[in-house]
């Protein structure tokens, strides 16, 4: 089941993301979808099972709080 999610990233952030994408054949929804399947506890034991995409992506994107604006 897919379920819609929402982000606020960097305008950078964003166009080099939708570049990657475009140059990789592969949606953003895909590739977010793959860095949170590679982050997620359950599924690393050690670094060396990261997905190539995730250490690829690994600095992209900085998470914040959502009143970090206000």
């Amino acid at each position: 089941m897919s379920t819609k999610l929402t982000l606020t990233l960097d305008n950078d952030v964003i166009v080099n993301a939708k570049q990657y994408a475009k140059e990789n054949g592969i949606s953003l929804s895909k590739m977010v979808e793959h860095y949170f399947k590679g982050i997620s506890k359950n599924s690393l034991s050690t670094k060396e099972n990261i997905p190539p995409i995730t250490k690829e992506l690994s600095g992209y994107a900085k998470i914040t709080s959502a009143n970090s604006d206000k």
